[in-house]
Order: C-alpha cells, then sequence, then structure tokens
C-alpha cells in the first residue's frame, strides 16, 4: 500500500458494480490473496460462500461480504505499520455523501451505467434487489443480461421501501447508523519465551455493538502487552536472535547456499523499520535473506538497544527488560545508575610507525565506546585504518593489511561494534553495550604515512572495595591493559593505575615469528604481534614502550619491469596504417622473465597508429 511502485490498479468503469471490482483490486493492494489460496485454506478452511477477495465476484455473500482470512491478513498488514502513508491529513477533505447511492442513481440510470445508453431495467425478474437485469442486443435481439450484482443500497423496490445488501426492506431501518464500541479485554496469552524477558498478548474486539449502516468503527488500542519471564537465560554463548537465525536456517532452501552454512543476524544496513524481521546472513558469503517476516516477541531490536520486538514492531523498553519502563543505562552501563559510579577513559594517539600501532587495549566492562580516526588534513584517504583483535591476537576488523571500506557491526560478547567504514573523512568505532571480552585498538599506518590522529574515550564502572578485595584473594583477574604508547588521562578520583593490583609482577616484551610479506616484490611489510607479557601468561602492564621491539618491517624483493624497444616502420607508405614495437619482461638485472610477470605493472603502449603522405 505505502510503496508507489506497487500501490496502483487498474479498473474498468463499467457501472457501480465495478465499486466491488475497485474493492477486490483495493484488498490486493492491502497484500490479501484470493480466498481459495491454500495459505488461506489451511487456517480457514475451504469457504461455503462466495466472499470480496473470491477469484470471481459471484453472489458475494451479503452479511459477510469478506472472509475470516481477508480480515486476519489485513489486521496483520496494518498492525505491522504497513499502512502508515494512510495515516497523513488529506490535503482536501472530501465530505462523504449521506444519501446512499440507489437514492442518487434510479434503476433506469444503474442500467446505462452498466449496459450503456438506452437499457431498461428488465420486467418480472423476481424478487427485487437480488440482481441487477437490464435489457441489452445480442445478435441483434433484445435480450435481459445481468452481471450477478445487487440494485445498489438505496434503490427504491416498493413503497416505503429500499434495497439494503441485496435484501428489499422498510426505508427507515436503512438509515439507522450505529457506531461501534469495544468489547472487554481477553485473558493474557502465553508467554513468548520461558526467559530473557518475553511477551504476553491482550485482545479486545469492536462488537459491542459492531459498527452498522456506516457507523464509526472503534478507535484507540485493541491490542496490548505486558512483559513476562524477566529472569536471566542460562549463558550459552549465542544471542536469541542467533538461535532463531540456526533454526530458521536449517529449513532454509537456497541454490545457492551450501546446506552446513553458519545463519548468523545481519545488522548493518537494515532500515529502523525492518529491525523487527528475521534478517540473516550466511557466513562468509555475501548472501542474507529475510528468513522470516518477524522475529518472536520479545526479541531485542538491535544489540545497542533496550527495545524489544512485538508483533513485528520494535517497541520501548527500559533496561530491566519490562516494556514501558523508563528505566536507563548510565555512562558505564548500570541499569538506573546515575553515572557517579563511573569514570571516564579517554586519550590521543599521535605518534605511528609503519604497520599496525597499539592505541588502547579496551577492557571487560568498557562502555559507551567511541573511537575516531580523522583524515589528516580533511582528507578523504590518509592510509591510516583503525583495527581491532581479540585477546588471542585474532582480527576481528581490518587485519592482515585487508581493508573494509564499509560500514560493518561487528559482534563481539555481550555488545555490539559499529565500523563506519572508510569512505568519509572521519573512520569511527562505537559500541554502547558493555564488552564482555578484552579487545585490542590498532591503526594500521601504510602508504603515505601522513600521522593518524585517533581520539578514544569509554568508561568503566568504579571498584568497590569488595571487588578490589575479592582481586587481591585471586578471585577476579584483569587481563586489561589500557596505558600503553600513548598518553591518556581519565576523570575521576583514582588514577588508572590504582585499577589494576600493585603487585602485579613486571613483564616482558614477547614477539611471534615474522608474517609472509604483504607483496610479492617492491614495498612490502612483514608484520608480527608484540605483547607485553607476564610470566603466568597473562598480559603485563610495566613493559618499558621504549625497548617495545617493532611490529613491522619493510619487505620485497625488486619488482621486474617492462623493457621498450624501437617502433617498426609503418604498415602503410601512404595514408593511415600501423606501427608496432617490442615490449619485454625482464629484472633489473636484464633476465628474461614471462610476460605475465609484468602483468601487474602499466603496460606500455605496443601498437599505434602512424600517417604518411597522401595516396
Amino acid at each position: 500500500m505505502c510503496d508507489p511502485k506497487r500501490s496502483c490498479s487498474v479498473i474498468e468503469d463499467d457501472g457501480l458494480p465495478s465499486a466491488f471490482t475497485t474493492a477486490h483490486e483495493l484488498g490486493h493492494i492491502f497484500s490479501m490473496p484470493h480466498d481459495n489460496v491454500k495459505d488461506c485454506e489451511d487456517v480457514f478452511g475451504i469457504l461455503q460462500d462466495n466472499h470480496m477477495m473470491s477469484p470471481t465476484l459471484v453472489q458475494i455473500n451479503r452479511t459477510s461480504p469478506w472472509s475470516p482470512c481477508s480480515a486476519a491478513i489485513i489486521t496483520q498488514f496494518l498492525d505491522s505499520g504497513h499502512g502508515k502513508c494512510l495515516l497523513d491529513q488529506p490535503q482536501n477533505p472530501f465530505t462523504l455523501p449521506d444519501l446512499l447511492p440507489g437514492a442518487i442513481y434510479t434503476l433506469e440510470r444503474q442500467c446505462e451505467l452498466a449496459f450503456g445508453e438506452g437499457s431498461k431495467p428488465c420486467p418480472f425478474m423476481q424478487p427485487p434487489c437480488g440482481r441487477l437485469w437490464c435489457t441489452g442486443k445480442s445478435n441483434g435481439h433484445l435480450v435481459c443480461m445481468t452481471r450477478h450484482f445487487p440494485w445498489a443500497d438505496g434503490t427504491s423496490c416498493g413503497a416505503g421501501k429500499v434495497c439494503g445488501k441485496g435484501v428489499c426492506s422498510d426505508k427507515w431501518v436503512q438509515n439507522v447508523k450505529v457506531d461501534g464500541r469495544w468489547g472487554k479485554w481477553g485473558t493474557f496469552g502465553f508467554c513468548s519465551r520461558t526467559c530473557g524477558g518475553g511477551v504476553q498478548l491482550s485482545k479486545r474486539e469492536c462488537n459491542n455493538p459492531a459498527p452498522l449502516n456506516g457507523g464509526k468503527y472503534c478507535q484507540g488500542v485493541r491490542v496490548k502487552y505486558r512483559s513476562c519471564n524477566l529472569n536471566h537465560c542460562p549463558d550459552t554463548g549465542v544471542t536469541y536472535r542467533e538461535e532463531q537465525c540456526e533454526s530458521s536456517g536449517r529449513i532454509f532452501n537456497s541454490n545457492h547456499i551450501a546446506p552446513s552454512v553458519v545463519w548468523i543476524p545481519k545488522y548493518s544496513g537494515v532500515s529502523p523499520d525492518d529491525r523487527c524481521k528475521l534478517i540473516c546472513r550466511a557466513n562468509a558469503t555475501g548472501y542474507f535473506y529475510v528468513l522470516a517476516p518477524k522475529v518472536v516477541d520479545g526479541t531485542p531490536c538491535s544489540p545497542d538497544s533496550t527495545g524489544v520486538c512485538v508483533q513485528g514492531k520494535c517497541i520501548k523498553a527500559g533496561c530491566d527488560g519490562k516494556i514501558g519502563s523508563n528505566k536507563k543505562y548510565d555512562k558505564c552501563a548500570i541499569c538506573g545508575g546515575d553515572n557517579k559510579g563511573c569514570k571516564k577513559v579517554s586519550g590521543l594517539f599521535t605518534k605511528p610507525v609503519h604497520g599496525y600501532n597499539f592505541v588502547v587495549m579496551l577492557p571487560v566492562g568498557a562502555a559507551n565506546i567511541d573511537i575516531r580516526q580523522r583524515g589528516y588534513k580533511g582528507m578523504m584517504s590518509d592510509d591510516n585504518y583503525l583495527a581491532i583483535k581479540n585477546s588471542q591476537g585474532y582480527y576481528l576488523l581490518n587485519g592482515n593489511y585487508i581493508v573494509s571500506a564499509g560500514e560493518r557491526d561487528i559482534m563481539v560478547k555481550n555488545s555490539l561494534l559499529r565500523y563506519s567504514g572508510t569512505a568519509g573523512p572521519s573512520e569511527t568505532l562505537q559500541a554502547v553495550k558493555p564488552l564482555g571480552e578484552t579487545l585490542i585498538v590498532e591503526v594500521l599506518c601504510a602508504g603515505k604515512r601522513t600521522p593518524p590522529r585517533i581520539r578514544y574515550s569509554f568508561y568503566l564502572a568504579r571498584q568497590t572495595k569488595e571487588d578490589k578485595t575479592l582481586r587481591k584473594e585471586g578471585h577476579i583477574n584483569f587481563h586489561n591493559s589500557v596505558l600503553a604508547m600513548d598518553k591518556a588521562t581519565e576523570k575521576g578520583g583514582d588514577t588508572l593505575k590504582e585499577s589494576y593490583d600493585k603487585d602485579t609482577a613486571f613483564g616482558k616484551w614477547i614477539s611471534t615469528g615474522w608474517d609472509e610479506c604483504s607483496v610479492t616484490c617492491g614495498s612490502g611489510i612483514q608484520s608480527r604481534m608484540v605483547e607485553c607479557q607476564r610470566q603466568d601468561d597473562n598480559p603485563g602492564l610495566d613493559c618499558d614502550s621504549s625497548l617495545r621491539p617493532s611490529s613491522s618491517r619493510v619487505c620485497g624483493d625488486p619488482c621486474p619491469e617492462w623493457h621498450i624497444g624501437l617502433w617498426s616502420p609503418c604498415s602503410r607508405t601512404c595514408g593511415k596504417g600501423f606501427k608496432r614495437r617490442p615490449l619485454q619482461c625482464k629484472t633489473q638485472s636484464g633476465h628474461l622473465l614471462p610476460r605475465d610477470h609484468c602483468s601487474g605493472l602499466h603496460k606500455p603502449q605496443e601498437l599505434d597508429f602512424c600517417k604518411k603522405r597522401l595516396c
């Protein structure tokens, strides 16, 4: 309905009965199928009567013109928010006439509109109001014809009587409008989840009484919902949306996807209106699909939102999981907190070396992370790129000299990192919820060696005396180093150093072997991982940054090059011809190589036009 490319129908005007055709086509625009499709019959059975969405509009049920299937589908369509464009105010209000169509168009005029000028109502076609029979010509003979539609409501059918829904009845009965009123609320249904915050629904119907004869439909809320089963689920390491992707992916068939593929939620590039659809990506492929039109009620709208999905729409909820709650996380992600227990860690990095450079370590619990790398002097590309790796040294972003140009959402334990990509003048990496694992931020400096300017900030919850006592007893281990190779500032009473054990053993720099060179020839980069490590193999804090071994070095042999010979004579002695010169791929020492060894180099022109005197 609200898609301009799909919201149009073309309907032939064949008189007042075309109103039924118009209603039928509008039904399709509202996503209603024909009543005899399998999806309808599986739920509601084979219908005994014809309704507005029957394949042929013949003898439509007068008292129930719309089938139960049509009613269910349009309700779902509107409840899902697909009819938002209908809520706008009309530019020119249109007042509908109070008179029924039969009071405006006589029976004779109804025949003319349906069968052409000169058509008259057929006499002796009883009972009145049921079907409109009119005169017409067929093979030169005057015959009676019908399109199986009734007389228009309000058409006179006798003294003091008018037609209504195909039946002739007293006139005064037709004019009584009855406005609808809501019935009682039903009981709340089953909870959609057994843990983690589900949803229960309660409904009421506009049937006390139902609207009649053009009366108004009920206004207000038809469905209400509440939270249930807010107890935490056991930690399986998989989110509820991931579980749905996995289960729906097992029954999804596609020629492009192997049956063994792992399905994961897709967040980046999804519009706010589609957050409550089950959009999943086949991992390690470029394919993603809508595996279900809506997720299970109670599923979080996104990893960095407290809202929950209800009937395909994102509904406001508090950090306590309750729908309608106003509780919010404070800056260090304490639900209902007042920021007094938070401390801010921030810093600036501007001193790189070629290759990967350590910027900051993000500890477990870091929340409201904001890391920004601005292009040198506003440049769109300055050859500096943010990178992320986990505590095991595995790169989650821009590792191994492979840079992601577009937006990316990076799922980490308990949180979501949103990466802006490298297309703009600034590069950002942000997360709202607290990290459940340690991450290391680096910057890859390559190419022109323009200096990066990286500002970072995040919030941590201040430690209580009980926390510090537990840590001294060895029950809590902080494997996180925030300050290294850079300046950092902290707003708050304690210095950052004091948030770690004062009796931590001194660490030493540990380096791995060199990776392969990033290029096969020319000026490339070799990298290795360098970490400050204690004797117990946990990350250390006190390594001397001035003694830190290099994590990258220049590598690569000289590249081959094209050797150019002399141009040949022109192919013609007059007019326009061609000339050619030999090209050879050689090493810098003059050793001849196959031509494909120089395929990555700019190839000089080997063939050219030449002009001689006029012929």
